[in-house]
């Protein structure tokens, strides 16, 4: 007699259960595969063994059938459907746990002359790896030599055949990554080897199966990526950094990691932070429906605690500067002391906002030491001290007024870091748009120790800060990091179009180059890029766009429509929404409610949607005009050219299924030859 104490749910199965089958057949179906937990010796009797094939077939009730396949001492079920669609499903496909890789694989069986005569083709680009490598990597052996001597397009096609694990190990060969086999690590059971636990949803009882089919919960609270537990569960003797394209879940990382600290260390205070307030609103919702009730977790944004520390410390509420203040400041300043010839405004503003503001610079000595890496212009000793006293000045106008900077205040807090509050550890998601004072500060109040100080980024997503060696901070994390490289969010055609506005590298914090681009499985439309005459025609086929989507069953708050400038969101966004018929939430700061989605470039940030739509990408725009009119030199200029790159590929990446890009006149630069 075959059956064990545990039930498995394969991945794919519950997604389909849960979204095309409705809630009464749910119910009948889980009450069927109850049967195996509950009552063994009544089930056995309705199950049917395929030998051949390896499989189980499970008697459901309304002519269904479930199949399971054995797996140490539980079953794994793997597909549910009528009767003969059951059956239909056995008959191409076999299932193995991998000598090499442990993993449990359901596999397309290989049948035809056609598919299994190897063709020495002139390109093939597995030919130069050896069978037993392709083996280590997961390649079912029937499949290695197919996979040998297979073209290209022959070799996609083979990749059908066989699980996502072993497509994404291959995928990454073609993408010339280096890719080691996996660990090898013995288990008694299968089910808990870390190449299946991202697969398959064990379960023990009939509330974790009513769970599994009726429960609120999303992928990523339960199903981890090998390399995402890796990332979740490593201990790191120091600080350590986890780095990865758009969409490979650097942030569900960061959420499960700080989780996992503090249900662990319940004795000890753990902090989850960001930069962007909508990110952190997002991030915080996440983690509290992961792990309700953990009192040692602090989650926030980082200037929002800022704020709540500088109140303990001095008893008050900072007042904080506004854009206007900081402007007005500097344009008197500038007045009264007169800008050197070398110097215009423009500069002014941004050495202001990029190095004295971003570091917190209080004096001439330590602005001669800051590092001033990624403002594209040298500034020589000679020349900081000759603009040094605009500077100082303009912080006395601003204090004369009881005005912070966010800049400042951060420094503020450092002064006194001996009286704040300590972590002893501190999880940093989007960590490359933090100001370097304010990584100074992180730094400062979490201890020297195990799984101190643990940040997550991606240099290709930095749309507010320029790159700052965090060796300059303090912050060492050579051997102790870990890069992602498997988007799960969008699909194949939607990151390679969004991965072109990038270069073929960027250069992450400790001066490392790395490819911005990731490795998508999943398959959809191409990107829709229109050009119109007239704003006019812009909004009418936008509005058009987002009718057709909620015909298509697109619930409106799964939409959003992002644009370079509030501004423009105003007059072509929301008149586009109007003109279908639909309502729309601008988002800010812990917006929630029904409506198409609403918001700029930088405000996106971290968030994702099944369809979005970039307005107004179109010269003069995007690139911002504006933005690159302040800059002095051609350095300045591609520097903040980079930035306005990076902010487009923020918008880009956002839509897991649809996307729409358009513009009136002449269109954005940053899209050349893209269609």
């Amino acid at each position: 007699m075959l059956l064990g104490r545990t039930l498995a749910l394969d991945r794919d199965l519950l997604h389909r259960l849960r979204k095309a089958f409705e809630p009464k057949v749910r119910k009948e179906v889980e009450a069927q595969l109850f049967e195996l937990l509950a009552d063994p010796a009544k089930a056995d009797a309705k199950l049917e063994y395929k030998k051949h094939e390896g499989f189980y077939v499970f008697d459901l009730q309304s002519a269904r059938r479930a199949i399971l396949v054995e797996a140490g001492t539980s079953l794994v079920v793997v597909y549910v459907g009528k009767h003969d669609e059951a059956y239909e499903w056995i008959r191409g496909r076999r299932v193995e746990v991998h000598p090499e890789t442990q993993e449990i694989q359901v596999v397309r069986v290989i049948e035809s002359e056609k598919e299994v005569v190897v063709e020495k083709v002139v390109e093939a680009p597995l030919r130069a790896f050896t069978a037993d490598y392709l083996h280590s990597l997961g390649v079912p052996r029937e499949y290695v030599e197919p996979m040998r001597n297979a073209s290209e397009d022959g070799l996609l096609d083979l990749l059908e055949g066989v699980p996502p694990p072993v497509q994404e190990r291959i995928l990454a060969i073609l993408e010339g990554k280096p890719v080691a086999p996996p660990p090898k690590v013995r288990v008694a059971d299968p089910l808990r080897h870390p190449n299946n636990r991202y697969r398959f949803l064990l379960v023990e009882t009939k509330e974790e199966l009513e769970q599994a089919l009726f429960g609120d919960w999303d992928d990523w609270m339960v199903f981890l990526h090998p390399a995402q537990r890796l990332a979740v569960d490593q201990n790191y003797r120091g600080p350590a950094k986890v780095t990865g394209a758009a969409g490979t879940g650097k942030t569900v990382v960061a959420i499960h990691r700080a989780v996992r600290l503090a249900r662990e260390n319940t004795d000890s205070s753990v902090l989850l932070t960001t930069f962007n307030r909508t990110l952190a609103h997002l991030i915080e919702g996440g983690a509290r429906k992961l792990a309700p009730g953990l009192d040692n977790l602090t989650i926030g944004n980082l200037d929002r605690l800022a704020v709540g520390w500088f109140q303990e410390l001095y008893g008050k509420k900072p007042r904080m500067a506004s854009k206007n203040d900081v402007e007005a400041a500097l344009e008197q300043a500038s007045r009264e002391l007169g800008l050197p010839e070398w110097a215009s405004s423009g500069f002014v503003a941004a050495e202001w906002a990029r190095v004295v503001d971003a570091w917190g610079v209080k004096g001439v000595e330590e602005y001669l030491k800051v590092d001033r890496s990624g403002r594209g212009t040298p500034l020589n000793a000679s020349r900081r001290k000759e603009i040094w006293p605009l500077f100082a000045r303009a912080q006395e106008l601003l204090a004369s007024k009881n005005r912070l900077t966010w800049g400042r205040l951060a420094r503020l807090l450092l002064d006194r870091v001996e009286d704040l509050r300590r972590f002893e550890h501190v999880v940093v998601d989007e960590v490359q748009d933090l100001r370097p004072v304010q990584l100074q500060l992180l730094r400062e109040i979490v201890p020297e120790g195990e799984n101190d100080l643990f940040l997550a980024g991606d240099a290709a997503q930095r749309i507010y800060q320029t790159r700052v060696p965090w060796r300059h901070l303090g912050i060492e994390t050579v051997g102790r990091s870990q890069r992602l490289w498997i988007n799960y969010r969008t699909t194949r055609q939607i990151a390679e179009f969004a991965s072109r506005v990038l270069p073929e590298e960027v250069q992450e914090a400790e001066g490392e180059s790395v490819s911005p681009r990731a490795i998508s499985l999943l398959d959809g439309e191409r990107p829709l890029v229109q050009t119109f005459t007239s704003v006019s025609d812009e909004v009418k086929a936008l509005a058009s766009w987002l009718r057709h989507l909620t015909e298509e069953g697109f619930a409106p708050e799964q939409i959003a429509v992002v644009a370079r400038t509030n501004k423009i969101l105003q007059q072509r966004a929301k008149a586009a929404v109007k003109r279908a018929g639909l309502v729309f939430l601008e988002m800010k700061d812990g917006a929630e409610g029904a409506g198409v989605r609403l918001a700029t470039m930088h405000r996106v940030k971290g968030m994702e949607f099944r369809a979005v739509a970039v307005v107004a990408v179109e010269d003069g725009v995007v690139p911002n005009a504006f933005a690159l009119k302040q800059q002095e030199t051609e350095a300045d200029r591609n520097a903040a050219l980079a930035l306005e790159r990076q902010l487009l590929f923020v918008a880009l990446s956002r839509p897991r299924e649809k996307l729409w890009i358009s513009g009136s006149g002449k269109r954005s630069p940053l899209l050349a030859g893209d269609e």
